[in-house]
């Protein structure tokens, strides 16, 4: 079988640094896409994969908590496939800026694949206080084992 395209979708949080989404020491969605896999057969099903990308421009302000941790996670219907976390510099004393890029991959089971749409979306989290600026999220999902 050769490769079949199903969807692709994106999620602009925000085009511009101006327009930041602050993380005080909580979390927040900044994207969230569903990608539709209606067209695929059940013997197909078991042969989706999927590769997520998200960019954002990251500010870490400074702070006297002694961790400077950032997570950022990536669920597929509420369900966590990949974290990673920005450690940071705890001893910085200037506000820190970083571009943090994100590729994932996930191959789902054939169950979500079979109901048509997945959802996923990833969401920041940070201990201190910290803010995305222009951020984005993006997937595409496949099938086919060619």
């Amino acid at each position: 079988m050769s490769i079949q395209f199903l969807d692709m979708r994106i999620s602009q949080g925000s085009t511009m640094d101006a327009q930041s989404l602050n993380l005080v020491r909580s979390s927040a969605i900044f994207g969230d896409i569903g990608l539709q896999t209606v067209n695929v057969t059940p013997a197909n099903a078991g042969l989706v994969r999927v590769t997520l990308n998200a960019f954002a421009r990251l500010s870490v302000d400074v702070s006297i908590i002694v961790q400077n941790d950032v997570t950022f996670s990536i669920y597929r219907n509420n369900i966590l496939i990949f974290s990673t976390t920005y450690p940071g510099n705890i001893n910085n004393t200037t506000t820190q800026y970083e571009m943090v890029g994100i590729t994932t991959v996930d191959y789902p089971p054939s169950t979500d694949v079979l109901t048509g749409q997945i959802q996923y979306t990833i969401v920041a989290s940070a201990i201190r206080t910290a803010s995305l600026g222009a951020r984005s999220f993006s997937g595409i999902a496949v099938a086919g084992n060619g």
